[in-house]
């Protein structure tokens, strides 16, 4: 009788891969039953989530799932997720790039579409390996190359938690929250480093959309561009407890994109963070007030309204940044200074405190707000910035400066707000910077 019920169990594997005990699921991936052989494990994952998604649980098992289509494992209803393997997604860019799901914004697109309501997520030991050098060394240090997908996106949810996700190599954006409410995201481990030429341009370590109440506590990314970026219309976000290593830091935006829907993007606190020799620190950053077209994926656009309001940047140490500390209302076209003095969208309330370490160059923080939209109470509390080249007694080269700078333009009550504004900030000042910054305002190319 035992060896019956052991050869339907094995008979059901080959068949399914999906071990169906009542309410939990069980994972195996296809490549047991093909001596080694990679095959699509999608179709079973899809069926698990189908069989267990609603008041179950999925786990997959300790092996080496391929993932070689896309994912849409959304409306999940009181189910537990275990990730106790590496999920091994495909380099087969021409699928991808044509059949990733969108996701709206920016024109953008993912791999995985995942949510649902009172959903748990615990990465036991398992990662997500996205492949990313592939897209890395396509991509070419391009910013958005069309249909290249974010790694796991988080839609349509309500009271998710997420802990202990590890996601090495991203395609793109590793994490995206959007349209969600009650999130938390705990333990937090991305790893997007190259080992070519090419950067890790574009790979974001957690993005939110028009979301609400998020929490992000204890993580470490490692990346080529914004560790954590806060987009339009999220409201009450909470991270704290972050490593940041590379890419440009941690950021409110870039928001003003669209003038159909203005950004609220209100009460959001970043404190306990440690950035370390990236090109950015903390910083808000908006399009300008006019629309301007590109023709490169999701690259274009301005104009847009709201509110940027109560936003508190609390206890970074930063080593080796480039640009610690900015406001920019142009952020897509400084290269280009086409209508950057032009922003309608409001920012207001905002503090750096108890920030420290030091700038690449000579320049420690550059705030600027459009002549239309003048920014109140912007301040600074206990913040103490040196320059690398200041902090070791050598002289900061190719520049007329030999200080650390703060840059301010438009700022309401500049004298009470604790800022040691030096020179006025310029309307297309950039967020990459290579050198020192000179009596222009605007930094050298050396």
């Amino acid at each position: 009788m035992n060896l019956l019920l052991g050869l339907t169990f094995w008979v059901t594997l080959v068949a399914a891969w999906v071990d169906n005990q009542g309410t939990t699921c069980t994972l195996y991936p296809e490549s047991l039953a093909h001596h080694g052989q990679a095959v699509d494990d999608s179709p079973s994952i899809q069926q698990a989530f189908e069989m267990c998604g609603t008041n179950g649980t999925v786990i997959f098992s300790k092996n080496v799932f391929h993932v070689n289509t896309v994912l849409n494992t959304t409306n999940l209803l009181n189910c537990d997720v275990h990730l106790r393997g590496e999920l091994r997604f495909s380099t087969n860019i021409p699928y991808w790039r044509t059949h990733a799901i969108s996701v709206v914004l920016q024109d953008q697109v993912t791999a995985w579409l995942f949510g649902g309501t009172n959903v748990n997520f615990y990465g036991e030991g398992g990662f997500y390996n996205g492949g990313g050098q592939a897209w890395y060394n396509a991509n070419r240090n391009e910013s958005n190359q069309p249909g290249r997908p974010m790694s796991m996106t988080f839609y349509n949810s309500t009271n998710l938690f997420v802990d202990g996700l590890k996601i090495i190599q991203p395609q793109f954006w590793a994490t995206f929250v959007w349209a969600s409410k009650n999130v938390s995201m705990t333990n937090l481990f991305v790893n997007a480093t190259s080992d070519s030429e090419w950067y890790t341009m574009n790979c974001d370590g957690y993005d939110s959309w028009q979301s609400d109440n998020l929490l992000v506590e204890n993580a470490t990314i490692i990346t080529g561009d914004d560790c954590i970026a806060a987009k339009g219309n999220t409201t009450n976000l909470h991270a704290k407890n972050i490593y940041c290593e590379g890419g440009t830091g941690i950021t409110i935006g870039s928001i003003g994109q669209y003038p159909e829907t203005p950004d609220y993007n209100l009460n959001t606190t970043f404190e306990n963070v440690h950035i370390k020799n990236a090109m950015d620190g903390a910083y808000i950053k908006t399009w300008q007030g006019t629309r301007i077209y590109t023709p490169s994926n999701g690259d274009w656009g301005g104009g847009g309204s709201g509110l940027v309001k109560n936003i508190t940047f609390r206890n970074f140490t930063m080593e080796n940044v480039g640009l610690p500390i900015q406001m920019s209302q142009c952020v897509y076209s400084a290269d280009s200074n086409k209508g950057c003095n032009t922003s309608k969208l409001q920012i207001e309330d905002v503090k750096w405190q108890d920030i420290r370490g030091t700038s690449r160059f000579n320049i420690a923080a550059s705030l600027y707000c459009s002549d239309e939209r003048p920014c109140p109470n912007i301040t600074f509390d206990n913040v103490n910035i040196t320059g690398v080249n200041a902090s070791l007694g050598l002289p900061y080269y190719g520049t007329d400066i030999q200080r650390e700078l703060f840059q301010c333009t438009n700022l309401v009550n500049k004298k009470g707000s604790g800022i040691p504004c030096n020179q006025a900030a310029p309307s297309n000042f950039s967020q990459w910077i290579y050198g020192n910054v000179d009596t222009s305002g605007l930094a050298t190319l050396s």
